[in-house]
């Protein structure tokens, strides 16, 4: 993970949950990393656990969360 994906992690780690989820439905990204973001950033469940609610493994999980981080970095850089 980058210095920008972490400061995008810590950042969302802060805020109020329904303003986190706020802040990430306003970037439009695809549904699954829209999911696995609220999931893992905001309700604070780990990979597995992310990934057994929604019937997928950790690693998905994890590729589809660093595929959120990389387009909320695109947006915030443009």
């Amino acid at each position: 993970m980058n210095a920008q994906h972490k400061a995008i992690r810590a950042l969302l780690t802060t805020m109020a949950p329904k303003r986190a989820a706020e802040y990430i439905r306003s970037f439009e990204l695809p549904e699954e990393e829209t999911l696995f973001l609220l999931e893992c950033d905001v309700r604070r469940k780990s990979y597995v656990k992310a990934a057994e609610d929604n019937h997928t493994t950790p690693e998905v999980v994890k590729r589809r969360k660093m595929s959120a981080y990389a387009h909320i970095a695109d947006a915030i850089n443009n």
